[in-house]
C-alpha cells in the first residue's frame, strides 16, 4: 500500500519513498503551431540540467534570488542556439510537483520544443510518463488522489459546467466532504476499538443506541453523496440521449434543429435513417450525445430490420430517452410499443408537428393522459417548443439554478464504487450493531468502511490502483 502522508525527508527536503529520486523532462503543451511551447523539467537536477543548457542575454548563472522570475535568453547545444526563450526555475516544495522545476518557454510548434525535449533526454534527464507530474504532486503530498484525478477531468472538460465540477473537485470540495464521511467514521471506529482493549464487559458497555443514531446519519449522508454521483457522471462523461420513434415522425428533423444544421438526411421516405447518427450538443452547461436512430417497426429489408435492433438496443442503454410521436396522427401501434417500451427509463414525450392540426390522441398526450413521463408539444420544422425543451433537459439533471453551482459530485466510477462499498460495510455494522454481533465482526465492517473511503482520497491505494489511473493521463501533465 501507498502512503503519501508517511514519507521520510532527506537531508536536503527532497521527498523519499516511492517518489523516484531522478529527474524527468516531457512537453506540457501541444505540438502545433502556437505562439508558446513550454518543455518543463522536474525533480533534484532540474535547475542544474537547465543551467547548463540555458544561457541568460544578461550573462549571469541562475541564483536563489531568480526563482519564479522569467528570464530571457537561449537555450545552448555546444555552441549551436536551440531557440529564443523564456525560463523559469521554481525551488521546492511550493510547486506543483512539490520538487524543483523548470519551465522552459519556446517558440511553439514542433520542431523547437521537440530539440529542447531531445537534449534534456542527452543530458540525463528521464522522458516523464503518462500524468507523472501530478503522480509525483500526489505522491509528495501537495494534493489527493480526489484532486489529482481532477486535473485529468479538467483537461478534458468539454462544456463549461464539466470544467467548473473539476475546479471545484481540484479545489478540495469532494475531499471535503469525503474527509467529514471519514472522521465521523472514526468516531464510531473508535468507540469499537476502546470497547476490545479497555472495557471489562465490552459487549454490555458499549453504547450500542447512541451508535447506531450515528451509522444511521451517516449512512444517510453517504446515500445523498451518491444520489448526487450519477449527475455528476454524466456532467463528465455526457449524457447519451437516445432519440427514438416510428419511421416519419421527425427523429432526424430534431436533431437538426437542436444542432442548428441540416447534419441528418431528411425525406418523406420512410426508413430514411438506417443506422445511428451520433452527435454532440450542449444545453445550459450539460453535454448531451444525442443519437438519431432508424425508425422502429416491422420491416422486411434486412437493413432496416437491422437498424431497428440497434436503435432498440440503444434505447436500453440510454442515460435518456426522447420518445417523438407524430402530433399530426393518431398514435399507431408503434408508437404505443415504443411507449410501453420505455418503462420507468428516464424520458420525455415529445409530441411533434403541432404546427399541423393535431389529433385528438396528441391532445390527450399534451393533456398528459396516458403518458408515462412529461409531454413537450413541438415543431422541429418551425423551432417551436425547442427552447422549452432544452429547458426541459436541463431541469431533469437540475432542480433550479443552486444545483448547478458548487456542486461537489463525486465524478467517477472509481469514487463512486468505493463509496458505496464504504456504504454498505457501514451498514453491515448498523445490523450486527442491532442484533448484537461480536465486537470483533463490527471492527472489521467499521475499519472495511473507513479504507474504502481512505482510497477514495488516496490515503492508502495500491500500486496497481494508482498505475491504472493515471495511464490515461498525457504526457507532460
Amino acid at each position: 500500500m501507498i502512503n503519501p502522508s508517511g514519507y521520510e525527508k532527506s537531508g536536503d527536503n527532497r521527498p523519499m519513498g516511492t517518489v523516484d529520486a531522478d529527474t524527468i523532462v516531457a512537453i506540457s503543451t501541444a505540438q502545433a503551431p502556437a505562439g508558446i511551447g513550454i518543455v518543463r523539467l522536474s525533480g533534484p537536477e532540474a535547475f542544474s540540467l537547465a543551467d547548463r543548457a540555458f544561457q541568460a542575454y544578461s550573462g549571469r548563472a541562475f541564483s536563489p534570488s531568480d526563482q519564479r522570475k522569467l528570464r530571457y535568453g537561449h537555450i545552448v547545444d555546444g555552441g549551436s542556439v536551440l531557440d529564443e526563450v523564456l525560463c523559469v526555475y521554481m525551488k521546492a516544495p511550493h510547486t506543483y510537483t512539490a520538487e524543483d522545476i523548470v519551465e522552459v518557454n519556446c517558440h511553439g510548434g514542433r520542431v523547437s520544443v521537440q530539440k529542447v525535449l531531445s537534449l534534456f533526454l542527452r543530458m540525463g534527464a528521464r522522458m516523464a510518463e503518462p500524468g507523472e507530474f501530478t503522480r509525483r504532486a500526489f505522491l509528495n503530498g501537495r494534493i489527493d488522489l480526489a484532486q489529482a484525478e481532477a486535473v485529468e477531468d479538467i483537461i478534458r472538460a468539454k462544456t463549461g459546467l464539466a470544467q467548473e465540477s473539476a475546479v471545484h473537485q481540484l479545489t478540495g470540495g469532494v475531499s471535503k466532504k469525503i474527509n467529514g464521511l471519514k472522521e465521523d467514521l472514526l468516531h464510531l471506529l473508535a468507540h469499537v476499538e476502546y470497547a476490545i482493549n479497555f472495557m471489562e464487559d465490552a459487549m454490555e458497555d458499549l453504547p450500542r443506541e447512541p451508535m447506531e443514531e450515528e451509522a444511521r446519519a451517516l449512512i444517510n449522508r453517504m446515500n445523498q453523496a451518491l444520489s448526487g454521483a450519477e449527475t455528476g457522471r454524466l456532467i463528465r462523461e455526457g449524457i447519451k440521449t437516445v432519440i427514438v420513434g416510428r419511421p416519419n415522425v421527425g427523429k432526424s428533423s430534431l436533431l437538426n434543429a437542436l444542432l442548428e444544421d441540416d447534419r441528418a438526411i431528411v425525406t418523406d421516405i420512410p426508413g430514411t435513417t438506417r443506422d445511428a447518427i451520433e452527435e454532440s450538443f450542449q444545453v445550459e452547461g450539460l453535454r448531451l450525445r444525442l443519437i438519431d436512430t432508424a425508425g422502429i417497426r416491422e420491416t422486411d429489408d434486412l437493413v432496416e430490420s437491422m437498424g431497428v435492433d440497434r436503435s432498440l438496443a440503444l434505447m436500453e442503454e440510454a442515460d435518456l430517452v426522447l420518445v417523438i410521436v407524430d402530433g399530426s396522427q393518431a398514435l399507431q401501434k408503434e408508437d404505443r410499443e415504443i411507449l410501453e417500451k420505455i418503462g420507468s427509463r428516464l424520458h420525455l414525450i415529445l409530441v411533434n408537428k403541432v404546427d399541423l392540426a393535431l389529433s385528438s390522441d396528441a391532445q390527450d398526450l399534451i393533456k398528459g393522459e396516458g403518458s408515462s413521463g412529461p409531454v413537450l408539444a413541438i415543431s422541429a420544422m418551425t423551432g417551436q417548443g425547442v427552447a422549452e425543451l432544452e429547458t426541459a433537459l436541463s431541469d431533469l439533471f437540475f432542480e433550479g439554478e443552486d444545483g448547478r453551482e458548487g456542486a461537489d459530485f463525486l465524478s467517477n466510477i472509481r469514487q463512486i464504487d468505493l463509496l458505496e462499498k464504504s456504504r454498505d460495510s457501514l451498514s453491515s455494522a448498523l445490523r450486527g450493531l442491532e442484533i448484537g454481533v461480536s465486537l470483533d465482526a463490527l471492527d472489521v465492517d467499521l475499519q472495511d468502511a473507513y479504507q474504502d473511503l481512505a482510497a477514495i482520497t488516496g490515503e492508502s491505494i495500491e500500486e496497481d490502483v494508482l498505475n491504472k489511473i493515471f495511464q490515461d493521463f498525457c504526457v507532460g501533465k
